[in-house]
């Protein structure tokens, strides 16, 4: 009798987990890179040519073959998927990055940590440490019983050495050479090395599959290729060179790996982190988005075909779980990294209505687009106010699977204000501390330097978030970096109303000094969790604790 009351629990146990899995939803994180808020189509209904940032149009006057006014018709039809799924979800106005670059902000997606906490400032902190073991939030959801893929960008890992050695062991050299030394000493081996996939490894510690992933195909580097790529890998496999247009071959793996999950009725989550629109943007786009896209000038037909093939590879996705009945019940989110290179290749309107870009703690910089739909659990809600993060996605997804969240991260769950079920904000402020340059945009041009030397040389910077204001610690300038400031310039803090001055124009500090020390006291209540960089100069730094 005993046995037969076991085996009868098992059963009703058995079927109960069935059916949590059942009505658990499917999960799609869809994220871009560089793209800008004024790119996308839900943002930029209202916006006009006068908004856009004025250094940068007077870049595109002096070098590109477009005008404004014809950018922003092409922003206004290269994105009608993720349009609807706006407007027919919810998008938020006030989202942000954690980060104005790509690693330490994917880093802190996966986290739901701050940069700061983890010694991140910059790229290289990321690339010469990287993640930490246990800490990836997929492991909740992989652990909770659901079928977990990384697909396309990474880079949030250390590369992995081995490579270059099995290169060098092939040719009977027994020593150890890292990258820039073996270009030098042994430079007919660089390409093989190059091949053979070392720019996109990732260390095995660090491999998604050891992170909460069940399936990996991508690469751990800032940018791959959109054809002939030989940096993406395949769980621990180098995948050869790579056949196909990129964006394309990344949305044919998510939607195997949605098929076989389908099939086995097994709840999904797919990270789909997809190249474009990151430099380099050449060559163009396949003629099947392109030629929806001519203009007068290759750049902006190529930003819009390359966008425009995101927007259409994620419909691919749509039509596949609407017939196999999965869209119901799959929550969506997209977002970008961080704001838009804005120059050259990354057109018009950029971050527009917002100053400044990548790498930047300015709007432009740090400000992103947002967005969730989930027919079965986010009624339709259209646009949302309320101060959000892109690290609150993972968060938002772990409490719609019916987990937790780990407790003491900096992410918080959105579900509440997307469901209706809540209107308490979720973040109070937020907060952002790491190199602030000028390398990675239009501003470059102001630059005395080339770009990785002003890397090397550019400030320090800090800012918070919290209300209608933005508060900026812009830390020493050297001399010779900008040729705005030839002889250098001491640190400086700056308020602004970012909701009454996008593009931050008017210096509010002298006017609101009690908010400028209420806002300054929020921001050093983090510092003391700030730990050394890994790699970023320590003095500057340490201009961001005082």
């Amino acid at each position: 009798m005993m046995k037969i009351r076991v085996l009868l629990s098992m059963i009703v146990a058995s079927a109960s987990l069935s059916a949590l899995a059942a009505n658990r939803p499917n999960l799609l994180f869809i994220m871009v890179d560089d793209l800008g808020y004024g790119h996308c189509q839900w943002h930029n209904e209202n916006l006009t040519v006068d908004q856009f940032e004025p250094y940068f149009k007077e870049r595109v006057a002096q070098t590109q073959e477009y005008t404004p006014e014809q950018a922003l018709e092409l922003s206004k039809k290269a994105m009608p998927t993720l349009s609807r799924l706006a407007k027919n979800g919810a998008y938020f106005t006030r989202a942000f990055a954690a980060s104005s670059l790509c690693a330490p902000s994917r880093l802190a997606v996966a986290t739901g940590k701050i940069p700061p906490d983890a010694g991140v400032y910059t790229n290289m902190d990321v690339e010469s440490g990287g993640i930490k073991p246990g800490e990836h939030l997929a492991h909740k959801l992989h652990d909770a019983g659901y079928a977990t893929a990384h697909i396309g960008k990474w880079h949030v890992g250390q590369r992995d050495q081995q490579v270059i050695q099995n290169v060098l062991a092939k040719h009977g050299i027994e020593e150890t050479l890292w990258w820039g030394q073996l270009g030098k000493k042994h430079p007919e081996l660089y390409n093989e090395a190059w091949d053979a996939g070392y720019y996109g490894s990732v260390v095995p510690e660090q491999n998604p599959l050891n992170n909460g992933f069940d399936y990996y195909y991508g690469y751990n580097n800032w940018a791959s290729q959109f054809y002939d790529s030989t940096l993406v890998w395949e769980n621990f496999k180098h995948a050869g060179r790579q056949a196909g247009y990129n964006t394309e071959v990344f949305t044919d793996k998510a939607l195997g790996f949605i098929s076989k999950q389908v099939k086995g009725k097994k709840p999904f989550y797919v990270q789909l982190h997809y190249h474009a629109v990151h430099d380099y943007l050449e060559p163009n786009a396949p003629n099947r988005y392109w030629n929806n896209f001519k203009s007068p000038s290759y750049n902006l037909s190529n930003f819009y075909s390359h966008l425009n093939a995101v927007d259409q590879n994620i419909q691919r996705i749509l039509d596949h779980l609407e017939k196999t009945g999965q869209l119901e019940n799959t929550l969506i989110a997209f977002t970008s990294d961080n704001g838009a290179m804005s120059g050259g290749a990354n057109v018009l309107p950029g971050n527009a209505p917002f100053s400044g870009h990548k790498g930047m703690f300015r709007q432009g910089g740090i400000r992103v687009p947002l967005l969730f739909h989930w027919p079965k659990g986010i009624p339709p809600q259209g646009e949302m106010k309320p101060l959000a993060s892109s690290m609150d996605i993972l968060p938002t997804f772990i409490e719609a699977a019916g987990l937790k969240a780990p407790e003491h991260i900096d992410a918080k769950s959105l579900l509440g204000l997307l469901s209706g079920k809540s209107k308490a904000a979720v973040h109070d402020n937020l907060v952002w501390a790491g190199i602030h340059a000028y390398a990675w945009g239009f501003n470059r041009h102001r630059s005395l330097l080339g770009k990785n030397d002003e890397r090397n040389k550019a400030p320090g910077g800090w800012a918070l978030v919290q209300g209608d204001h933005a508060l900026r610690f812009t830390g020493t300038i050297e001399p010779g970096v900008y040729s705005e400031q030839p002889d250098g310039a001491p640190a400086k803090l700056e308020l602004f109303n970012i909701t009454a001055d996008p593009a931050e124009t008017t210096d509010l500090k002298d006017q609101m000094p009690e908010l400028v020390q209420a806002m300054k006291a929020e921001y050093f209540k983090h510092t003391p969790n700030f730990a050394p960089p890994v790699r970023w100069n320590h003095e500057k730094w340490g201009e961001l604790l005082k």
